[in-house]
């Protein structure tokens, strides 16, 4: 009986999602990941709660680069304006009863990340032409900005085929 659990001990890669102790982190780049990372599912769950409950709902946050990101069921400034004036009369003309079912929310927001997608693969192939060539050997202290993030999304997607294509040979 040990020696199976000795054997499944073993053959066990990874050690699986853990809990994190929830402290302020050090380093700058680790918050701007950390942020990133969680203001995506911060924004989803309050899209969530939106068309769970029926609420109306506004998100502001400041990433650690100082930069503005606002999420807001039905808009930020309708919510904003009803907040100051302490009331909670709809200040935009559709009556709560006339809103979308969650499915259109659904629809809207797969569209919205499909066409974020999109976008994303726009950025990438403007610029340099990070698919021909030996692209990974440019002097990277000539870059712009922009290079660079072109450039790390090239790494990135390049990390992704290699993985991809050892997990076939793999098999």
């Amino acid at each position: 009986m040990d020696f199976a659990i000795d054997m499944f001990k073993q053959t066990k890669k990874t050690k699986g999602r853990k809990k994190i102790e929830i402290k302020k982190l050090d380093k700058n780049s680790n918050k701007q990941v950390t942020f990133s990372k969680r203001r995506a599912g911060l924004f989803k769950k309050g899209s969530e709660l939106c068309v769970l409950c029926n609420v109306d709902a506004t998100i502001i946050v400041f990433s650690p680069a100082d930069k503005l990101f606002c999420f807001g069921q039905p808009d930020v400034e309708t919510l904003i304006t009803r907040y100051l004036r302490r009331t909670t009369e709809m200040d935009h003309k559709i009556p709560r009863s006339e809103t979308v079912s969650y499915e259109e929310h659904n629809k809207e927001y797969d569209e919205a990340m499909k066409k974020l997608e999109m976008e994303k693969k726009e950025l990438a192939n403007s610029g340099k032409d990070w698919k021909k060539g030996n692209w990974w050997n440019e002097p990277i202290h000539e870059m712009s900005a922009e290079e660079l993030e072109q450039f790390m999304v090239a790494v990135y997607e390049l990390r992704r085929k290699l993985d991809e294509r050892r997990g076939e040979i793999m098999m």
